[in-house]
């Protein structure tokens, strides 16, 4: 009976964070009700309460749970036994995967910058954790150069793959209309991004530059 109460309970849960997290990225934190989260996950007001305290509460639940979608994810983990080019590789991928993936993600960090939420979302400096750690690594190991901060590398990476996705449709006019021949805008940009960030970091070897260059002549 305590199990069938547990599941739920989590059952609950995630139909409430599912339909808030559909709300804020439509309507913002401020445009959001719990009225309308109740009436959209099918739980009733004090159930929201129960479990989530407050509206805030909920907001930096459907914080916490993206970033759990991210870290838990099977690709999520970058290889730290592998070549630092094959680190950046995985790291760079499976970002911008993820913002293909989840759109809502894109929407929340742009209410959230619109309404003056600037904290950290709940569980993202422990993946920032992991890839800094790797970048110093590398720094210290003389793979890459040591005069930018492993947070502004991170920062760059990210703010590559964020930029696309938040202009995306705006972009891929502009691609199209400049390059008829790209077939797929998404995956040549991601190629000239890496290849950009490996050169940019000391990384990238002629025979990466070649691959590089091999596959975009396919496009």
């Amino acid at each position: 009976m305590h199990k069938k109460r547990q599941r739920d309970a989590e059952v609950t849960k995630a139909a409430i964070l599912q339909a808030a997290e559909e709300l804020f990225a439509d309507k913002g934190y401020a445009g959001t009700t719990l009225r309308e989260i109740s009436e959209q996950s099918g739980a009733s007001g004090p159930l929201i309460i129960f479990h989530f305290e407050d509206k805030r509460g909920v907001y930096n639940a459907v914080k916490g749970e993206i970033i759990r979608r991210y870290i838990h994810s099977g690709s999520s983990n970058p290889p730290t036994d592998e070549t630092f080019e094959a680190f950046i590789r995985h790291t760079l991928v499976f970002m911008f995967d993820f913002y293909r993936e989840n759109p809502t993600m894109m929407k929340l960090a742009n209410w959230g910058r619109l309404e003056g939420d600037n904290e950290p979302w709940p569980g993202e400096a422990e993946w920032h954790h992991v890839y800094r750690k790797r970048l110093q690594q590398a720094q210290q190991n003389g793979e890459i150069r040591a005069d930018i901060t492993p947070l502004n590398i991170s920062i760059i990476i990210c703010g590559a793959v964020h930029i696309w996705w938040e202009y995306h449709e705006h972009f891929i006019e502009h691609v199209m209309q400049e390059d008829d021949r790209t077939s797929n805008p998404d995956d040549s940009y991601l190629e000239q991004c890496l290849a950009f960030i490996l050169h940019g970091l000391g990384v990238a070897t002629r025979a990466t530059s070649q691959k590089t260059t091999n596959k975009l002549t396919q496009i």
